[in-house]
């Protein structure tokens, strides 16, 4: 597939078939993504994949303690978006919440998709993703061009990806169910499956400043 039309065409699914991707595309994918640039090739980028008995295991209990339990994530989330930042998060929510038909004072509906979030939105796969805990920032760079190429990859395989932050907010529990050690943060989740193509959610598009309010150019 051409560049540009896998890169046009990846998006973040909400609702997965439960449809299992065969192990050797999912296997193809992680090892070409193995190609992604790093700080001296360090490669710092840590997986678990989940599927069958074991992610429904994982889901089952992050789910859990996301309806009981307080968060307590390797990494903390921000915790203010100034602008712009804030205005795009706003912008991204609510083109959710709208072609999900949820309304903004339905606080039901909306707690019923926040949860969503913590089931990977029942996709067949679910990936822990982390890296060493004596690395920070630089590594992290490289963890972010390894994500990208990832879900590209995905994308030319026609497998749906959704990277999610919400599935590191119990990082003790991906530990203990698929043995990251211990010196691994975690730092999020990615959703893998077939899309689900019926579903409303999926419908969701978000839109992109154009490249001058992000770029400049100079000489």
């Amino acid at each position: 597939m051409d560049l540009d039309k896998v890169i046009g065409e990846r998006r973040s699914v909400r609702a997965f078939l439960p449809n299992e991707v065969p192990r050797d595309t999912l296997r193809s994918i992680f090892e070409r993504a193995q190609r992604a640039p790093s700080w001296c090739n360090i490669q710092p980028w840590r997986a678990f994949v989940a599927s069958g008995e074991v992610r429904e295991r994982l889901t089952t209990a992050i789910a859990r303690e996301a309806r009981e339990g307080a968060p307590r994530p390797d990494v903390p989330f921000p915790v203010d978006y100034p602008e712009p930042y804030g205005s795009h998060r706003r912008a991204c929510g609510r083109a959710l919440y709208e072609a999900m038909g949820v309304e903004r004072h339905d606080s039901e509906a909306r707690q019923r998709a926040w949860l969503r979030n913590f089931v990977a939105f029942d996709a067949p796969h679910v990936v822990i993703c982390g890296i060493d805990r004596r690395f920070e920032l630089w590594a992290a760079l490289d963890v972010g061009c390894w994500l990208q190429t990832l879900l590209l990859l995905a994308t030319s395989e026609g497998v749906a990806t959704c990277a999610q932050a919400s599935l590191s907010l119990y990082p003790d529990i991906a530990r203990e169910i698929l043995g990251i050690p211990e010196e691994v943060k975690v730092l999020f989740g990615i959703a893998m499956g077939y899309e689900d193509t019926s579903a409303a959610a999926n419908r969701c598009r978000t839109a992109r400043d154009h490249a001058e309010i992000n770029v400049t150019f100079r000489g």
